[in-house]
């Protein structure tokens, strides 16, 4: 198996990551394809202005994404001021299992501790037991007071995990 490179996404990337992000969730069971959701995921151009989007890639092609949302990016929906937050975490069905997700969420704990955040952020739709079982096993914690519904029907549960700082 190769080696997974993560780095910030390239605009001409942008649709790819939309889609992969789109498919993923399909995949996986959270999203209903002609949900209106979709169009937001998809649109990864229009939140690159007060985010970050990364890619994970292997052998040069995208296999996973994640955009992370500082505090003060509109895009921010459980995250409080000193924490980073990061949405739209997803992998291609193809290479679900093989650590990308966990590869994923260890570039936004960089990018969290070079911005100074002291903690990182997340929710997660109810019904996403892998994302929940992965985020537990990578310490996150519960915060069932920033639960959240969108939209009738769709819970969205809030997690969050202190920033270690090397050094």
């Amino acid at each position: 198996m190769t080696s997974l490179v993560v780095r910030t996404a390239h605009p001409d990337e942008y649709a790819t990551c939309g889609d992969l992000c789109v498919g993923a969730y399909i995949a996986g069971g959270h999203l209903d394809p002609a949900n209106r959701y979709a169009d937001t995921i998809r649109d990864v151009a229009a939140r690159a202005s007060t985010t970050e989007t990364l890619v994970a890639l292997r052998d040069d092609v995208i296999v996973g994404t994640v955009t992370i949302c500082p505090a003060e990016s509109p895009w921010a929906e459980v995250c409080e001021r000193g924490e980073l937050e990061f949405r739209f975490l997803a992998v291609d069905a193809d290479f679900w299992r093989q650590g990308i997700g966990e590869s994923l969420v260890g570039a936004c704990e960089d990018r969290a501790r070079w911005a100074g955040a002291t903690a990182m952020a997340i929710c997660v739709i109810d019904i996403n037991d892998a994302a929940h079982r992965l985020y537990r096993r990578l310490g996150f914690e519960r915060l069932p007071d920033r639960d959240w519904v969108p939209v009738p029907g769709v819970t969205l549960l809030a997690y969050r995990r202190p920033v270690p700082f090397s050094g």
